[in-house]
């Protein structure tokens, strides 16, 4: 493989692109994942100024118009945003929620929480920008390798000052000894680097094909480094949720790679079986954390399932507008009582973002926002599937569609802006790089 493609410099065309969207996750990762609403505000509006960036460069606009299947997710998008900013008027089916009269605001809303709402709707919006970023990076093969290098060169300084920080006890965290950088919670880190670990397993992947035909590993060694960086980050979190993702994550890798032709039967299950062994091993000599947490989701899981099943019974109430997005905390409030107090008196999230969507949106809401997803996902599958070229890179973002939706079932990370950016910005490249040269 030439060495130009394992390298940083020089730097392919409009390489400003990829760096100012990398630039941004990261920055936002480090303002404690832009929890804060004025921080997720601007981080929507820098990608919306991006965005226009973009629009004003006439080779990257023809990037942009040259994409076909852009239609379908788009419009179920919009459905999104229209019921949402439907809920915030009374004239909605079943009239407003009664919280306006019981307070004495009339006309009122579907919502119950208008400002909430409102800022949802323009985090959604950042993030639709932050998708169509990312699919301007990807519409160039070397671009959107350039991209991915740089995701995995900035997460290893992220990381390693994660790592630092917790052991050192540096930052504040409020897990005890659990890493979780900026985010607050060690199971949103633990997604993070997660996703880092498959992107620099797929960069891995790809040299050591093209190291082992030449018999040279030596230029491997810097992103081996990096893999294990990640991977010790990721046990440092002890995220059960992330690792079962992870794990996922592998499955969906090398499947891909088998149905594009990247990977022989018998080469990928003895890459499996290498990998799941050196998995074991790593999580036995460093991962005690992770396996004294692994044997303590039994009780977790009783936790959350009563939490579930709370927050069900809230949606089936008002199953189909929701109670507005963003309103998942003011409604549990609502659920408190003296008889559940402890288990839901500090809830921020529901700890599953489907069911938290089916709450806030409801049908009219959800349902869109989830086929706009698997419209997204399924055409860079197919896509990947009649590529020639990239197939590698392509089941690595497939893998980390896994990690995304798989640890989403079972926490909150997709909540935190940041990971939601992060996620919009990999959809869009992926989405437009699987539609590169097809096979012949």
């Amino acid at each position: 493989m030439p060495a130009q493609h394992t390298r940083l410099w020089p730097p392919p065309k409009d390489a400003w692109l990829p760096t100012c969207g990398v630039a941004l996750i990261y920055v936002a990762h480090w303002i404690y994942g832009a929890l804060i609403s004025d921080v997720a505000l601007v981080m929507g509006m820098a990608a919306a100024l991006l965005l226009g960036a973009v629009l004003i460069q006439p080779r990257l606009r023809d990037d942009l118009l040259r994409l076909r299947g852009l239609g379908l997710p788009a419009l179920l998008f919009a459905a999104v945003i229209g019921v949402a900013l439907w809920t915030l008027t009374p004239w909605i089916p079943g009239g407003p929620h009664p919280v306006w009269a019981y307070v004495g605001l009339p006309p009122g809303a579907s919502t119950i929480d208008k400002s909430t709402t409102l800022v949802a709707i323009i985090q959604l919006l950042g993030l639709a920008c932050m998708f169509a970023v990312g699919a301007a990076t990807g519409a160039r093969d070397e671009r959107a390798r350039y991209a991915v290098r740089l995701m995995i060169v900035g997460g290893l300084v992220f990381g390693l000052w994660a790592f630092l920080a917790s052991a050192t006890g540096s930052i504040y965290q409020t897990q005890g000894r659990r890493l979780e950088a900026h985010f607050l919670n060690p199971n949103t880190a633990g997604t993070v680097f997660a996703v880092l670990l498959l992107l620099s397993v797929t960069e891995l992947v790809r040299q050591l094909r093209g190291g082992m035909r030449r018999g040279d590993l030596t230029r491997i060694l810097p992103l081996a480094t990096t893999t294990l960086t990640f991977a010790v980050c990721l046990l440092a979190s002890a995220s059960r949720g992330a690792m079962m993702a992870l794990l996922g994550g592998l499955v969906v890798f090398i499947l891909v790679q088998l149905a594009t032709g990247s990977l022989k039967p018998s080469r990928a299950l003895g890459a499996a079986l290498v990998g799941l062994a050196a998995l074991i091993a790593v999580v036995t000599m460093a991962g005690e954390g992770l396996v004294d947490r692994l044997f303590q989701s039994h009780e977790a899981g009783i936790v959350r399932t009563a939490i579930w099943d709370f927050h069900w019974r809230a949606f089936l109430d008002s199953p189909l507008f929701g109670y507005g997005l963003g309103a998942a905390e003011t409604v549990n409030k609502t659920l408190i009582s003296h008889s559940n107090y402890e288990l839901l008196w500090n809830i921020k999230a529901i700890l599953n973002v489907y069911l938290q969507w089916l709450e806030e949106a409801g049908l009219a809401g959800a349902a869109p926002m989830f086929l706009c997803i698997a419209v997204v996902v399924v055409t860079v599958l197919r896509g990947a599937l009649r590529r020639s070229r990239m197939t590698g890179l392509l089941a690595g973002l497939l893998a980390i569609d896994a990690v995304f939706l798989l640890h989403g079932a079972t926490d909150f990370g997709l909540e935190v802006p940041s990971v939601a950016a992060l996620w919009a910005w990999l959809l869009g490249l992926q989405f437009s790089l699987s539609q590169g040269s097809s096979r012949r």
